[in-house]
């Protein structure tokens, strides 16, 4: 039998391993816990560091933003003291050669013309001579070419000059200034500009969605009513809806009497306008328009107003009196959402009437004379791919009445013709960028009595420059 001693010995050998084990688990603990210490200290460390950059960056930046809001102060001061000294002395710095840049940019037109009848022969029976309805010689024709200018002057003023060349002569269809800073919605604008009448009327040709005027556009305005003269408007500070109010006063540039308003004082001729338009949800927009316009015939004889009596076979000349009218126009805008890049739709409609007066002699027989006629036009553009649109557009004039004094009570034929104008329009353009389009049309005419004119134009219009945006 083992003796107590041995025992204990071998009982302490036995609890050797086990011991050293637990000393060495204990030193390995208090290494971890030295570590995790060494590493709060080292991040306690690292934030107070990084705290004391962030108090330091802010206290910089706090410090540059009163230089800057102090140089900022100065500057407006000195700007004020300059402005001052100028408008005391009347004088300006010089401002540098590149300070005006003005805006150019060059339309080019042109295409190929194809109609059964001869244009040069054409009328509007009732409405328009030949040498008044504007048809190009059939097969390839230059059309216009348009060059514009503009820029903004100063601060105060915006300046354009639109020049159209065309079989060789140059003619400046607009030329004005108009104001930008006038404030209270008022704009002021003088100079040659196409009046703010109708809807297509201030509308240069290259920015039509087919290829000429509505017949009765043509007939009581041109292709473009212009004038030299002066136009206020004014703008309602409203954001639900758009209202616009304006005047126009001058003397008529050409249509529709040309060289009878020469050398006389004052106003020959005055319009209204007035615009009232919204937005219906996030798609689509209107604009409802209604003017009138009143112009002097002038002091000499005119007979192109009333080319419907060539056919008295007798000489008719006007004198004095005035051209009056006045119409409704409504243009409906679709896109969806708002964004018209890929598909939209626009849907516009036109009424004008007319009143001409004046002394009327035909023949041996000379008495007052009013002429009362209307027209009108319905047409609609959808644009159903980024690149391509279509249209159709239908024309349509009243021959009206005439009222006769007592003078011209046997005067022969003066009747407005028992007849109708009429003509369809349809076309489809291809347009592979914003300066780019080419448009095929087919007129179906009957606006001349006896006479059915089947029309085909091809056109094509570029855009070299700059150029601004159009009107809705």
């Amino acid at each position: 039998m083992f003796k107590p001693n041995m025992m204990v010995c071998v009982i302490a050998l036995a609890l050797l391993p086990a011991a050293a084990r637990a000393q060495q688990t204990n030193q390995q603990l208090e290494e971890i816990r030295k570590q995790i210490q060494e590493m709060k200290d080292s991040y306690d460390t690292r934030i107070q560091a990084l705290e004391k950059q962030l108090k330091e960056a802010e206290e910089a930046a706090a410090k540059a933003q009163t230089a800057a809001t102090q140089a900022q102060s100065a500057a407006g001061q000195a700007k004020q003291s300059a402005e001052s000294a100028t408008q005391a002395t009347g004088l300006r710095p010089p401002a540098s050669p590149s300070a005006f840049n003005p805006g150019l940019s060059l339309i080019l037109m042109g295409g190929y013309y194809n109609s059964d009848q001869d244009p040069r022969t054409r009328t509007v029976t009732g409405f328009l001579g030949s040498d008044e309805y504007g048809l190009p010689d059939r097969g390839f024709d230059l059309g216009e070419t348009e060059l514009q200018i503009s820029a903004n002057v100063d601060h105060l003023f915006y300046g354009q000059a639109t020049f159209a060349i065309e079989d060789g002569a140059i003619s400046a269809e607009e030329a004005f200034f108009q104001t930008t800073a006038i404030g209270y919605g008022l704009t002021v604008k003088g100079g040659r500009f196409f009046s703010s009448i109708g809807y297509f009327n201030s509308v240069h040709n290259h920015a039509w969605d087919f290829q000429d005027p509505a017949l009765v556009q043509k007939a009581f305005l041109g292709d473009n009513f212009g004038l030299d003269g002066v136009q206020v408007s004014w703008i309602a500070p409203l954001s639900a809806v758009y209202i616009e109010v304006g005047g126009e006063g001058g003397k008529p540039v050409e249509f529709p009497f040309p060289d009878s308003f020469n050398n006389k004082n004052g106003f020959q001729v005055g319009t209204l306008f007035a615009h009232l338009g919204g937005d219906i949800g996030a798609s689509s927009s209107y604009r409802f328009g209604v003017w009138g316009m009143t112009a002097e015939n002038g002091l000499t004889n005119i007979d192109q107003p009333i080319p419907a009596l060539d056919f008295t076979n007798t000489t008719n000349t006007l004198t004095g009196g005035s051209d009056n009218l006045w119409g409704l126009d409504f243009v409906y805008k679709w896109a969806p959402n708002g964004d018209p890049s890929y598909q939209n739709f626009k849907f516009v409609a036109e009424w004008m009437h007319r009143s001409l007066n004046g002394t009327l002699t035909s023949g041996a027989n000379t008495g007052p004379f009013i002429a009362s006629q209307s027209g009108w036009y319905v047409q609609g553009v959808y644009q159903f791919h980024p690149y391509w649109r279509v249209g159709l557009r239908y024309d349509q004039m009243n021959e009206g009445s005439y009222d006769l004094g007592t003078g011209l009570g046997g005067a022969p034929g003066l009747t407005p013709p028992d007849f109708t104008p009429r003509r369809w329009s349809a076309m489809v353009d291809w347009s592979p960028s914003e300066f780019s389009r080419f448009r095929l049309q087919f007129q179906q005419d009957k606006s001349q009595q006896g006479l059915t004119d089947n029309q085909v134009f091809l056109q094509y219009i570029f855009s070299l420059g700059t150029h601004g945006a159009h009107k809705f």
